[in-house]
């Protein structure tokens, strides 16, 4: 880890029309429905929903079926055959990331399982003069860190039994050494979703991390947030929240969860 600063980016603008339009589409993915249950769920006026219906409906985006319930069209099929069958994991989550480093003043990382490892693929630099951050292509151990405890617990079962049968090496006091301690901490990232680090890997430095799904629900990175362990009393709360919430907005970016 380093203390560097860095300017923040260009604010992002967004058209309300096109939000509610989206929004739309999403709650349309799960079941088909009526504008009565839309305007419930959604909290979005039953006019609005009337209007972005009827201009979703003329370009077959959605088409109403059985007793006025909307469902998803064939127009959306079209436009799905024409996503790559890849995608660019960092253009995705990098305006995201800028978001979240601008609104928690803190710098932002992201982090895939390369192997044995964490390695980190990009960052977002904190608009603060001094914050903590670490360099893009910097590896971690998987058993040390928020991100790295992060891509172990949901990586393939045979990446954790081997961590958990090798040797982990103690990298401060509170390193996490014993295989039977990791691996409950690990069910506990599973469950809860967020992965903490309180000096595992750096003394004085805790994290948080998140993690981010690809389509089918696999986990394909891990988002976190690095802070001084004297911020711990004022930082960790909002970063909790505004990690879960930046790593749930690529995931939907992604297809994923």
């Amino acid at each position: 880890m380093i203390i560097s600063g860095a300017e923040a980016p260009a604010g992002t603008h967004r058209i309300p029309a096109v939000e509610r339009a989206v929004d739309l589409l999403e709650a349309l993915a799960s079941a088909p429905a009526g504008i009565r249950e839309l305007t419930a769920r959604l909290g979005i006026p039953r006019s609005t929903v009337y209007r972005v219906l009827n201009s979703l409906e003329a370009r077959g985006l959605v088409v109403r079926g059985a007793e006025n319930a909307y469902s998803l069209g064939p127009q959306l099929l079209r436009l799905a055959r024409a996503v790559p069958s890849g995608f660019d994991l960092v253009a995705v989550a990098r305006p995201l990331m800028d978001e979240l480093a601008r609104a928690l003043r803190c710098s932002v990382k992201l982090s895939v399982r390369e192997g044995e490892v964490a390695l980190v693929v990009a960052t977002a630099e904190s608009p603060e003069t001094y914050s903590v951050t670490t360099q893009v292509g910097r590896r971690f151990p998987l058993h040390a860190g928020a991100a790295s405890k992060v891509l172990a617990a949901f990586g393939p079962e045979e990446v954790q039994a081997r961590l958990l049968a090798a040797p982990l090496a103690r990298l401060t006091p509170a390193t996490i050494t014993e295989a039977d301690a990791l691996r409950r901490v690990l069910e506990e990232v599973r469950r809860d979703r967020l992965a903490m680090d309180a000096g595992e890997f750096a003394p004085g430095i805790r994290a948080v991390a998140a993690p981010v799904f690809g389509p089918e629900g696999i986990c394909v990175a891990a988002l976190s947030i690095p802070y001084l362990d004297a911020e711990a009393a004022r930082r960790e709360r909002p970063i909790r929240e505004g990690l879960r919430r930046c790593a749930g907005a690529i995931s939907a970016r992604l297809g994923g969860a």
